[in-house]
């Protein structure tokens, strides 16, 4: 695990906040930063799984070969982390499956985005079976590219879009027809 940061000043009747979000973080994008955003305008700590290359495999991620390695995606994260949070506390710990950190004790929040928030219930419910109380759940709107679909890192896999939203391609003009239309 790593850590970063102080630990936040509290009075000791306020029980710490801690935020819980989990992904690949490929290519990180706007998308993904909003996401981060969120977490840390919400808790005094955020917690973030990163999954690991083996459990990137076996998610079956569109044009999965274009994935970046997990050391290329820490150290992007933790780039980011550094300069933008670098004064709050987080960690990035390996997520090997879907429960990560969200099942253990000590959270309170689970930060993901519109797309993904169907996690929260099996999330929760797991949580439930391990005698913990449900986390609180935040999910974060998605960031559009200037196409207006979402940023997504497999867009960016696809050469679609960049990192920022912004499109790669021009849009293919339409076909011309075979000849004029019969009337």
């Amino acid at each position: 695990m790593e850590v970063s940061g102080a630990l936040v000043t509290r009075r000791a009747t306020r029980r710490p906040s801690v935020a819980v979000l989990g992904g690949t973080f490929d290519h990180l994008h706007v998308g993904h930063r909003a996401l981060l955003e969120a977490a840390f305008a919400r808790a005094d700590v955020v917690k973030i799984g990163l999954t690991s290359d083996r459990f990137v495999r076996s998610e079956r991620k569109p044009i999965a070969g274009r994935v970046q390695s997990y050391p290329v995606r820490r150290r992007h994260l933790r780039t980011f982390l550094r300069q933008r949070f670098g004064r709050r506390a987080w960690s990035i710990v390996v997520l090997n499956d879907m429960w990560g950190r969200a099942v253990a004790p000590g959270a309170d929040l689970l930060v993901l985005s519109v797309e993904t928030r169907r996690a929260a219930r099996p999330i929760n419910a797991e949580r439930r079976r391990r005698g913990l109380a449900p986390l609180r759940v935040y999910a974060v709107p998605l960031v559009r590219a200037r196409d207006g679909r979402p940023v997504a890192s497999r867009r960016i896999r696809a050469g679609e879009i960049d990192v920022a939203g912004n499109p790669l391609r021009t849009a293919r003009p339409p076909r011309p027809s075979a000849g004029p239309a019969k009337g």
